[in-house]
């Protein structure tokens, strides 16, 4: 036997096991799990050995007691070979839908309807659960729930509160450019609200991701009838949020970040535990609403902080001293004349009164708490204005300063 016959027998050899024992099982996790990302590397071999392991053990039944042909390693090979090679032109047909606009033109046509089926019977199936939903003010008219990925799960709640509610609301800026301002009223009302929650499910541990809460109006869909008789009562439908989004701006319940918080603040909670918590609180806002001691949003609690400790962080002014006016003394220099109400008004005319004491004078009853650093500025710019010759006497440079020395006094 040369060379080139040991070198065929050994690859042959090295395809039949790699064919019986690791392709197969490779091709069949390929059909299913077209994506490289849907299986790691390590997971996606052992799942290769192990179903490539399972076929051949399946296919020699198969060709024994069903096809009745002599399951031999040539046949077996052959068998599995073909099985491998429809399910890798399998593979390749769903790669190739993958990568291709099919799929958004197939989920525009028939996603709506398929969707509007899925809620529905999902409705049906957490009907049961949510009768136990409930608080003394609150409870949870339907619940809808879609699979939006492998491991996560998009719930929808419509909650009543049983009364009608003023739904104050904010109006916030994006970016922090300014502070939160409340919209004036006439508020909206509604008693209905709409909880949206994204779970993070993988068969074992059930963890909140997202979670919004929306005040809603709500219509009620046609009556079930049949020859004039009522069957069922038409159900609830949501017909719009009272919430507004811009790119700059987003107006929503002055309530709403503290439900936003929930999802971070208890974040081990399970789905059950976050709606009863959810619950709980919106119970907290109606009821204190109804007796008309409303309880306080998380926004005005930060705000009511923030002033608080802004106040403390501002420096104290100086408080001016109170000034003692000694009383006046008459001098031949004013003249006075007797008035109403036997008061006096004096006329006077200073006529040799010193600098300084018409300076102190006019300080005195002058007011300064509006006066800022960037008032006394104003001398350095007449400094700077002052525009020197080339060539000038020293005298000169002297009277300038002395005219600015002699306006001083009125800064002091």
């Amino acid at each position: 036997m040369d060379s080139v016959t040991i070198i065929v027998e050994g690859l042959r050899a090295v395809l039949v096991f790699l064919n019986l024992f690791f392709i197969t099982g490779l091709a069949i996790s390929l059909a299913f799990f077209p994506r490289f990302t849907d299986m790691g590397l390590m997971k996606r071999l052992a799942w290769s050995v192990v179903l490539s392991i399972g076929t051949v053990i399946a296919s020699v039944l198969f060709m024994d007691f069903v096809l009745g042909v002599n399951a031999n390693l040539q046949n077996i090979s052959l068998g599995l070979g073909l099985f491998s090679l429809i399910l890798l032109v399998v593979w390749f047909f769903e790669v190739y839908y993958l990568i291709s606009s099919l799929p958004e033109k197939l989920h525009h046509a028939f996603a709506g309807r398929f969707l509007t089926l899925r809620r529905y019977f999902s409705r049906l199936m957490n009907s049961r659960e949510d009768r136990f939903a409930r608080t003394a003010m609150t409870r949870v008219i339907w619940h809808e729930s879609v699979r939006a990925g492998i491991s996560h799960i998009d719930h929808t709640y419509l909650i009543d509160v049983r009364e009608a509610i003023d739904i104050q609301q904010v109006d916030e800026t994006k970016w922090k450019v300014s502070e939160p301002s409340l919209i004036p009223p006439p508020y909206p009302r509604t008693w209905y609200f709409e909880l949206v929650i994204r779970e993070f499910s993988d068969g074992n541990v059930s963890l909140i991701d997202d979670l919004q809460l929306y005040p809603v109006q709500v219509t009620r869909k046609p009556d079930l009838t049949l020859l004039g008789y009522r069957i069922r009562r038409g159900a609830l439908k949501i017909k719009e949020r009272i919430y507004h989004k811009t790119d700059t701006a987003e107006i929503q319940w002055i309530y709403s970040h503290d439900f936003h918080l929930f999802a971070i603040l208890y974040s081990e909670d399970t789905l059950r535990q976050m709606v009863d918590r959810v619950l709980l609180k919106l119970d907290e806002i109606v009821t204190s609403i109804k007796k008309g001691s409303r309880v306080s949003s998380h926004l005005e609690e930060t705000q009511n902080l923030r002033a608080e400790f802004e106040g403390v962080l501002e420096k104290p002014r100086k408080a001016p001293a109170p000034s003692i006016r000694a009383p006046s003394v008459k001098t031949p220099s004013i003249k006075e004349e007797p008035v109403k109400y036997g008061t006096y008004k004096a006329y006077s005319k200073p006529i040799d009164n010193d600098r300084r004491e018409l300076q102190a004078d006019i300080v005195r009853n002058l007011k300064v708490s509006h006066i800022t650093p960037e008032t006394f500025r104003r001398s350095d710019r007449m400094i700077l204005d002052i525009k020197i010759p080339p060539k000038i006497g020293v005298d000169m440079i002297l009277d300038s300063i002395r005219d600015l020395q002699d306006d001083d006094w009125l800064y002091e």
